[in-house]
């Protein structure tokens, strides 16, 4: 959909013709059917979703510059080449921070990195310290970063389809319980993934930061918990009945105005 927006305003600029695009087609049916008060709405609604996309972008761009330039001033050169070298990761896929915070993230959506501070480092047993490096190197590993940013962007960009925020929501939560178990498979154990749960929880030093990222204690920490207890637990989802409706009544039109315009060609 975002394509066929992208390549609507393309054409509506430049006057030249970009293939088949669902909207231009929209657009002329609705004026065929003497209804400009359509073409006006749909016109701003993609002009507006256009300018949230490019918005997010240029967001994300600045805030991992100035992530990026923080995280190497902060940089423990010693450290990061210890750890790198202790769990056999490639130059440049983790970085120790001096931060008295207990941070443990997966930055960059390119070039991902695995990111530690000190004072996590400080709370932590080393079997601790080990799950959680397993746990990011399966996000590290799958760009998930990259992935995250793209289904919470979708969300923001596509508001007024709300059953993609709960989707993206669901969408962190299962990557978290994977890197979980993926963490589980290389130690052996998932003693040593909870208990570092249970302290980060205690800890109560969660934050959100504005550029992507996928963080070890943030996501659905309690539901990863009961999942380490009891693996065979299976816990039932909150589904967004209002939001699903919403989203189908979006869909509903879309799809209205599609087959009138298949009929009218």
């Amino acid at each position: 959909m975002l394509a066929q927006m992208g390549l609507y305003v393309v054409q509506g600029i430049t006057g030249q013709p970009v293939g088949y695009n669902f909207f231009l087609h929209c657009t002329a049916l609705a004026e065929s059917l003497g209804l400009a008060w359509v073409v006006y709405v749909l016109d701003g609604v993609v002009v507006f979703t256009m300018l949230l996309l490019f918005w997010g972008a240029a967001k994300q761009i600045y805030f991992s510059l100035r992530a990026k330039g923080r995280l190497s001033r902060l940089h423990d050169a010693e450290l990061t080449a210890l750890l790198t070298e202790r769990y056999g990761l490639g130059p440049g896929e983790l970085q120790v921070i001096d931060h008295p915070d207990a941070i443990a993230l997966t930055m960059g959506l390119l070039r991902p990195k695995i990111v530690l501070s000190t004072g996590l480092l400080q709370m932590l047993e080393p079997g601790e310290l080990e799950a959680i490096v397993y746990h990011e190197q399966f996000h590290l590993q799958h760009r998930d970063p990259l992935k995250t940013m793209l289904m919470t962007g979708c969300a923001d960009v596509l508001w007024y389809i709300p059953i993609l925020k709960w989707n993206s929501k669901q969408y962190s939560a299962v990557r978290e319980v994977l890197a979980d178990a993926a963490a589980i498979r290389k130690t052996g154990e998932p003693v040593h993934l909870g208990s570092a749960l249970l302290k980060l929880l205690k800890r109560k030093q969660v934050h959100s930061y504005a550029f992507a990222y996928a963080s070890f204690a943030e996501t659905s920490i309690n539901y990863r918990i009961q999942q380490l207890i009891d693996p065979q637990a299976v816990q039932a989802l909150s589904f967004p009945l209002k939001r699903m409706m919403i989203s189908l009544k979006v869909a509903a039109v879309l799809s209205a105005m599609f087959l009138t315009e298949f009929l009218y060609l």
